[in-house]
């Protein structure tokens, strides 16, 4: 008897042995998976970081230059790095977003804008060119100074304005980030039996 349970010892003994030897392997593993990937999280936790603050600071300038009531026109600077290439900003009529490719993959962000501003798009890329779009579809009125758009061209304005909203969801512009962005906000004069009234536009080119 004395041996059997010797030989039961000894074999407990290796059970326990082998199972804490295997809990040790499965501790060692996951700690060097950690080890390689919490730099990882870090790079990525630090990228969302600094998209979030270029959304922030664009989305601010942006909505700045619509609740202006004042015609005209103002300038962004970026601010990244130059030797940060791997930044896309993209801007819709309702949203700004950023994008990023580091090593552990791609980082998205985006921020919804206040009201709906008008990125350059296939009909026009600056203010000139919207007024040449509305002075053809309203009979050569443009709303600016003494020439006074009709209430009903609005109609017209509206559905160019969808149009290229619509536009703008399907593909953002993309501006380039190395150079400045103009915000600017265009204000159209129209008659009603109530008076002259305005139409507000904001618009974002290069």
């Amino acid at each position: 008897m004395s041996g059997l349970n010797k030989f039961h010892k000894n074999e407990k003994a290796w059970a326990d042995y082998l199972i804490t030897r295997a809990g040790i392997l499965i501790f060692c593993s996951i700690l060097l998976l950690l080890v390689f990937k919490i730099p990882a999280l870090f790079t990525q936790q630090n990228e969302i970081g600094m998209l979030d603050a270029q959304l922030c600071s664009l989305t601010s300038f942006i909505e700045g230059v619509d609740s202006s009531k004042i015609r005209g026109s103002q300038h962004y600077e970026f601010g990244i790095p130059p030797d940060i290439n791997n930044i896309t900003i993209g801007i819709s009529s309702g949203f700004v977003c950023a994008n990023s490719q580091i090593d552990t993959g791609g980082v998205t962000r985006a921020q919804a804008l206040i009201r709906e501003v008008y990125p350059s798009n296939s009909l026009w890329t600056n203010s000139s060119e919207l007024m040449l779009v509305i002075a053809d579809m309203c009979n050569n009125r443009t709303g600016l100074e003494d020439n006074l758009l009709n209430e009903s061209d609005l109609q017209h304005i509206d559905m160019v304005l969808y149009q290229v909203k619509a536009e703008l969801a399907n593909e953002s512009y993309l501006p380039d980030t190395t150079s400045l962005l103009i915000a600017e906000k265009v204000i159209l004069d129209y008659r009603t039996p109530r008076g002259i009234q305005r139409r507000e536009i904001t618009i974002v080119y290069q």
